[in-house]
């Protein structure tokens, strides 16, 4: 530990125990116990380091005058020490555990209805036991006891932290347990035995939690609810989190109030409850006894008289992956009743048992929470088609015909009817939340066996809901995610006629207009998609692009998205930007010469640069310069690509947002790993030596000065040099980082060759400024000088300007290595750290509140 902290630290719990609401803010303390737990886990003891502690927790245990907020501080830090089995018995020979963990001084104090006060004897609980000691001391003391009452605590922060510290006291009597009769196998106990004594403590904990969990999870009137809520999700936790034989020991201590509470039919206790059978029945065998109780539960939940209770269960089995196939095949009917209701799709065959089931989902879905029902038999059908085909109620493509059926009847402008129930079509026309759990339905259902069949049908539906003016954007977005899903899993398109191809491309066309931004986002982003997916076949038997199959190519996608660039919404921009790279990047990857079209875009996303006030749209810009590059075969023949580069790195690199900054430095890297293909060394950071080097022959001398001219003439290195002095941290360490990759390659290379100068201008006499600064003002400034001169004799600049500067100089006298140690560091080792929260705390105290004035009672902010 760092002996100025050390110091002071005596200092600081001397102001903690006069004023404890002198704080920083209300995050002192936590970052206090951070550091101390940091301490405890890395160093020496936590009392080696700080032998003051025991004495400042020893004083808070007995000044009741101290804020909430210091007592809960000193009991988490009490339970901290007395983690470590020496800090155990130090705080022990004190008698300061007997005082802090016992809810009775508390009590007796008045403190103990303060939540935080609660959330910190139970923090420090959990801290402390860690070891055999600290659970015979729990056990001894009954500490149990209070624990299992903190567990429904009106506070939920004070009983989710109990539910947590009581799974941690199973734990360890577990652990310690099977030590006991396995052997030692740690530190807590390096004998072969655990005592009888010790052995009955922990069977006395587990015996109260048994009994405690069995009588608690029964309801027995209906102002319990919310406790038995919170027991079984207490005991959901604990099944899953203990192993055997402890949690055999839990279930069974429980199976018969869990039986009794099934009969109750209570549907706010059916997820909670249906998460507890779920947890048991998960790892035990298929012949043992309690599983077989658990399997019969489930039944017994599935044929409940609530329907909306029966689909919960239902979709609980489904996700659990039940071992059970007619518990499972059974779910998955269940599940699919409401759907075969509503669109009279026969889906389940007319022999079915659910009869009785039937008629109470019917007069369910007569009602407007029909909509909760009908959306969890949609958002389950992933779960159906996972099932192995003998099991399922029907085949797959039934499935895929009731969902369009169901499309069609929540579509406002369909005159689609139902067969089935028609009641329901009221509550679920225009209803979006169905229409989305119906396409997401649809999504997965793709990959169903014979979807071309059904192709067409999913087509029609798709470009109603797209030329729908009540459909939703996000409805809209959801369609085109489905088109995009059935067009790439079904590589025969031949089934799309002119006529369903002239209907979708008038509903993109439209949606293309529309008036809400977010639907226009969608459009713009679905035309750059439908260019990724895969090649398809035709009515002609030909190899085709869907793009050209849907939406008659590209003829018409980029005219539209040119168009978009213009939207008054920068996330449409942004978005159009993105879909026009994605667009062209097939032709720059043949090499197609660029037609009069893009080279208009170029100058348009230049504009964009220069003149458009969002950062979306630049960033987008950006990336769109840096796809074009990494997607050309052959760069230097692209004469406006590299005519581009100067001004797109000079401007991003100047861009007042700092992504947009990181992007261009992105795309200079490209730049430089096209210009060295084949750097050395190998390392972009590693030391180098003049061993490490060969002389190069004089051709490969030439090369890397050509390289790095073309570097000069691109921008990279003026933006780089901008970059390593900018202001936002990410820009400057990139910058930074390539800088010491390209001196690595080329500074070598430099030092033993005669005549290779290499010059380049700087963005701005402010940028020269801070490159001199890091150069420490005038000590390398004849850099510049040097450099100036010997470019005016060749014609590079005029002999005033003091913005050229030698490349391999400044690569070589720039301080690069220091900047990286430094921009690799957080800003947090210095405002963060332990010293400066310390000072922290006595600088807040020296400002204390005014004389007279009693510090308790100033606002003390505490999330505990």
């Amino acid at each position: 530990m760092d002996s100025q902290c050390v110091s002071i630290l005596p200092r600081v719990c001397g102001v903690l125990l006069v004023s404890g609401s002198s704080l920083p803010d209300d995050t002192s303390l936590e970052k206090l116990l951070d550091w101390f737990t940091t301490v405890a886990q890395t160093g020496p003891s936590l009392l080696e380091a700080c032998p003051c502690l025991v004495d400042f927790v020893s004083k808070v245990a007995f000044n009741y005058a101290s804020g909430s907020s210091i007592l809960s501080f000193t009991l988490k830090l009490t339970g901290l020490i007395g983690a470590s089995e020496d800090g155990f018995k130090v705080l022990k020979e004190c008698s300061v555990l007997k005082l802090v963990f016992n809810p009775q001084h508390w009590q007796e104090a008045g403190l103990w209805e303060d939540p935080c006060l609660r959330i910190g004897w139970i923090q420090g609980l959990k801290m402390i036991l860690q070891h055999s000691e600290a659970l015979s001391f729990f056990a001894q003391a009954d500490l149990i006891e209070p624990l299992l009452q903190l567990q429904t605590d009106p506070s939920l922060f004070v009983a989710s932290a109990a539910n947590q510290t009581l799974a941690q006291v199973l734990l360890l009597c577990q652990s310690l347990s099977s030590v006991g009769h396995n052997g030692s196998k740690n530190r807590d106990l390096e004998h072969n035995s655990v005592s009888m004594e010790t052995t009955q403590n922990y069977s006395g904990i587990i015996t109260k939690v048994s009994e405690y969990l069995n009588k608690s999870v029964v309801l027995k009137e209906i102002s319990q609810l919310p406790g038995s809520q919170q027991i079984l999700r207490l005991l959901a936790m604990l099944l899953v989190r203990v192993g055997p034989p402890l949690r055999d020991t839990l279930l069974l201590a429980v199976m018969n109030s869990l039986e009794e509470l099934v009969t109750t039919s209570c549907s706010q206790l059916t997820v909670p409850l249906l998460d507890v059978i779920l947890a048991a029945n998960s790892g035990l065998r298929d012949d043992c006894v309690p599983k077989q109780r658990l399997i019969r539960l489930l039944w017994a939940m599935l044929n409940m008289k609530k329907p909306d209770d029966v689909m919960q269960a239902a979709a609980a089995v489904l996700r659990s992956h039940q071992s059970d196939p007619a518990l499972s095949a059974h779910s998955a009917r269940v599940l699919l009743l409401p759907l075969d209701i509503v669109t009279g799709v026969s889906l389940l065959d007319e022999n079915s048992t659910e009869g009785e089931l039937r008629i109470l989902i019917t007069e369910q879905l007569k009602r407007k929470s029909c909509i909760s029902m009908i959306c969890v038999c949609l958002s389950n059908i992933p779960q159906i088609t996972l099932m192995a085909s003998d099991r399922l109620p029907c085949p797959q493509r039934l499935i895929v015909t009731a969902v369009l059926l169901l499309l069609r009847l929540c579509c406002v402008d369909s005159s689609s009817s139902s067969p089935g129930c028609v009641e329901v079509v009221r509550f679920i026309t225009g209803n979006s939340k169905v229409q989305k759990c119906a396409l997401e339905a649809l999504l997965v259902l793709s990959k169903s066996p014979g979807v071309k069949m059904v192709l067409v049908e999913v087509f029609k539906v798709l470009t109603e809901y797209l030329n729908s003016p009540s459909s939703d954007p996000s409805v809209l977005q959801k369609s085109y995610q489905v088109v995009i899903k059935w067009v790439g899993v079904c590589p025969d398109l031949s089934c799309i006629t002119d006529q369903l191809r002239e209907g979708f491309i008038q509903a993109v066309r439209k949606r293309a207009c529309d008036t809400r931004w977010e639907a226009r986002d969608s459009t713009v982003e679905f035309l750059g998609h439908l260019v990724e997916v895969p090649s398809c076949w035709t009515f002609t038997e030909q190899e085709t692009e869907p793009l050209d199959v849907l939406l008659g190519g590209r003829r018409f996608t980029v005219p539209l998205l040119k168009e978009a660039l213009q939207d008054p919404e920068s996330y449409v921009r942004a978005s159009s930007i993105s879909a026009l790279a994605q667009t062209l990047a097939p032709s720059w990857q043949d090499g197609t010469a660029l037609t009069q079209e893009q080279e208009d875009i170029v100058a348009q996303l230049q504009e964009v640069l220069f003149q458009d006030s969002e950062g979306f749209a630049r960033r987008a810009a950006v990336k769109y310069f840096t796809a074009w590059f990494s997607a050309c075969s052959s760069p230097s023949s692209c004469w406006l690509l590299m005519q581009s580069m100067p001004t797109v790195l000079s401007q991003g690199v100047a861009d007042l947002d700092w992504e947009v900054k990181l992007h261009t430095l992105e795309l200079a890297e490209l730049l430089l790993d096209r210009a060295f293909p084949d750097p050395s060394p190998s390392h972009s950071y590693a030391v180098m030596s003049d061993q490490d080097h060969r002389l190069p022959i004089a051709g490969q001398q030439s090369d890397l000065l050509s390289s790095l001219k073309n570097l000069v003439d691109w921008g990279v290195v003026s933006a780089l040099l901008c970059g390593v002095v900018d202001c936002d941290r990410p820009v400057a360490l990139k910058a930074c980082q390539l800088l010491l990759k390209l001196r690595g390659i080329v500074c070598p290379v430099m030092d033993n060759a005669a005549d290779t100068r290499v010059f380049c201008q700087l963005a701005g006499a402010s940028v020269l400024q801070q490159v001199r600064k890091i150069q420490e003002i005038g000590k390398d400034t004849h850099v510049v000088s040097e450099a100036c001169s010997e470019a005016d004799e060749e014609g590079i600049c005029a002999s005033v300007d003091p913005e050229c500067v030698g490349v391999c100089e400044v690569l070589r006298l720039l301080d690069l290595d220091e900047k990286l140690s430094i921009l690799t560091q957080s800003s947090d080792h210095i405002y963060n750290s332990p010293l400066s929260l310390l000072q922290d705390i006595l600088t807040a105290a020296a400002a204390s509140s005014p004389p007279g004035q009693d510090s308790r009672q100033e606002l003390v902010m505490d999330c505990y």
